[in-house]
């Protein structure tokens, strides 16, 4: 009886970390995003950089989305601010809930990794499919 233990198991990954570092691939997004050439004439190729950005921002900003509605009559910090301020809870709820499953950082950047490719990915195939029918 004496190799009982009720110690809870110390876990290495802290799930307010793996929360916060979790924000790390939607900050990077939304930087490269933002970084598009706002306020710069137009050619095709900065058209092309904007649609880019703007794809770029709804992987990162999930929710932005909502701001699309005809009834809704947004500038574009509106739209900027409502997809950060209501996309970053989702991410870090997602850092959290890998860190409360990893037991060292590598397996916590293995499923970050993973999770962020399968979002992207995901998402850039919702896109494909909603432009061939509408087109």
């Amino acid at each position: 009886m004496r190799d009982i233990s009720f110690k809870t198991r110390e876990r290495s990954v802290p799930p307010i970390s793996g929360g916060i570092a979790a924000l790390g691939y939607p900050l990077i997004l939304v930087i490269v995003a933002l970084g598009a050439g706002f306020r710069q004439g137009g050619d095709m190729s900065a058209f092309a950089a904007t649609l880019a950005a703007t794809v770029l921002f709804l992987i990162a900003a999930p929710t932005a989305w909502v701001m699309a509605f005809d009834f809704i009559d947004v500038t574009r910090f509106t739209v900027l601010a409502f997809g950060i301020v209501t996309s970053a809870p989702i991410w870090y709820v997602v850092g959290v809930a890998l860190a409360r499953r990893s037991p060292r950082w590598l397996d916590w950047l293995r499923r970050y990794t993973l999770a962020c490719v399968l979002w992207t990915a995901g998402n850039l195939i919702a896109i494909g499919l909603i432009a061939s029918l509408v087109t």
